[in-house]
């Protein structure tokens, strides 16, 4: 650290006091300089001609500081805008170390960052968001344009959701250089895609009441024996109907105004395109099978039916996972008399149980990451247990305000999800449910 620096009446008071035969103890009590700093500028106002013997005048010239030379700045203003446009230039760049920079420019690491801070740019962790093609903004502007009720309708509605726990991971290694208003900035987001999972766990829970939860568990051999025979007597009573349907659609399409038929016979195979009732491999065996035998019919719906009693208007969200969408799916709802929510892909913005999971896996991880399946469904039961409902109507109460932001940005996710009380009120409209 440079020794402080005291202004020019002040080395004035303090060289007429040594002047005076005043001990240099006394006189850096005096003018608060220290006993060094007294002897350097008696020193300087010396040697440029100061003679406390024959003069008493000190003038400024022979006190004041002489500008020092010291190492040329290196860093440019040319420069530094060079640096900026690399870092907003695009991906890479906002990805790009103080170190890698400091090769580009041929300076410090330390002058590197200087830089970035000087501007407000720091190391933070990029934005995740689900990438949205032309077709799905679309989607999600036409789903936002057509709800925007109030909070009143939201509250009919039965959110759902799954989430993945890997046992023992660590999430988000990788940093961007950003201001703190360019969260959303295209460059430093990152696309999430969905993609599998080692340990999942599935929940929903409604504006009143938090409903069911479930841990998905890696299917037995005697549970897949048991569901191939069930399938199979189910497809055996099936077939014969599906076949006389086939038969008859295929003759019409073989006959022609000149008579005969042409080409090879066509031949019945009852599969999945004929209308069979198929599982395909999942690995760990989740599939429309076990969600509708695990969750859908023991779980879900008794869940629905609950709320009716107090909202009889209430309907299932539920996204677009091949488990949910299955057409088996419909003629559950169908029996039970429950609605569904029609719902766009890839928006877990509009979704009021996604905000539930980061607050989840921070308490189920708050002491270590749950190393073992039977750690982590125990302390993943509680933390469903205790999330509190406070939080929940927190979380649907602001679903209307999404659905302005979507409609704002034509469909886009490259905003803050949250509350915003600036955002505009939204306005009541009809209700629009949909039977399935």
């Amino acid at each position: 650290m440079g020794a402080p620096h005291h202004d020019i009446a002040t080395r004035a008071q303090a060289l007429a006091l040594l002047q005076a035969k005043i001990p240099i103890n006394r006189v850096s009590k005096i003018s608060g300089i220290s006993v060094n700093q007294i002897y350097r500028i008696d020193k300087k106002a010396r040697e440029r001609g100061y003679n406390p013997t024959t003069s008493t005048i000190l003038s400024d010239d022979l006190l004041v500081d002489v500008p020092r030379s010291g190492h040329p700045k290196k860093i440019t203003e040319e420069m530094e805008q060079e640096i900026l446009q690399e870092i907003h230039k695009n991906r890479n760049g906002r990805e790009k170390s103080v170190k890698e920079l400091g090769w580009q420019f041929d300076i410090s690491d330390a002058s590197a960052i200087c830089t970035l801070h000087k501007h407000n740019l720091h190391k933070s962790k990029p934005t995740y968001k689900p990438g949205l093609t032309t077709e799905m903004r679309a989607i999600r502007l036409r789903f936002a344009r057509e709800h925007r009720y109030d909070l009143e309708w939201w509250k009919n509605i039965i959110w759902t959701d799954e989430t993945s726990v890997v046992l023992g991971h660590r999430r988000g290694a990788i940093r961007v250089w950003r201001t703190p208003d360019e969260r959303f900035n295209p460059t430093v987001m990152r696309e999430r895609w969905n993609g599998a999972s080692e340990f999942m766990f599935w929940g929903s829970f409604s504006y009143d009441k938090k409903g069911p939860f479930h841990i998905w568990k890696t299917e037995t051999k005697k549970e897949k024996e048991a569901a191939t025979k069930e399938l199979n007597a189910l497809n055996a009573a099936a077939e014969p109907e599906a076949k006389a349907a086939w038969e008859l659609v295929t003759a019409m399409r073989r006959l022609n105004l000149r008579g005969g038929t042409r080409g090879r016979k066509p031949m019945w195979k009852y599969d999945k395109v004929h209308g069979a009732l198929v599982r395909e491999a999942k690995r760990g065996g989740i599939d429309w099978y076990r969600y509708q035998k695990l969750i859908l019919i023991p779980k879900l719906i008794p869940f629905a039916k609950e709320c009716m009693v107090d909202r009889p208007n209430t309907m299932v969200q539920e996204d677009k996972a091949p488990a949910h969408a299955h057409k088996s799916q419909n003629q559950i709802f169908m029996e039970a008399g429950v609605m569904r929510l029609l719902w766009p892909g890839n928006s877990p913005d509009l979704n009021a149980i996604e905000p539930c999971w980061p607050i989840l896996k921070r308490g189920t991880t708050r002491r270590g990451p749950p190393l073992t399946g039977a750690v982590a469904e125990k302390v993943w039961s509680k933390a469903w247990k205790d999330l509190e409902q406070e939080k929940i109507q927190a979380w649907i109460e602001r679903i209307p305000e999404h659905i302005e932001r979507i409609i704002e940005l034509e469909g886009g996710n490259n905003y803050e999800e949250g509350r915003n009380k600036s955002l505009p009120k939204v306005r009541k409209t009809r209700t629009q449910a949909v039977r399935l």
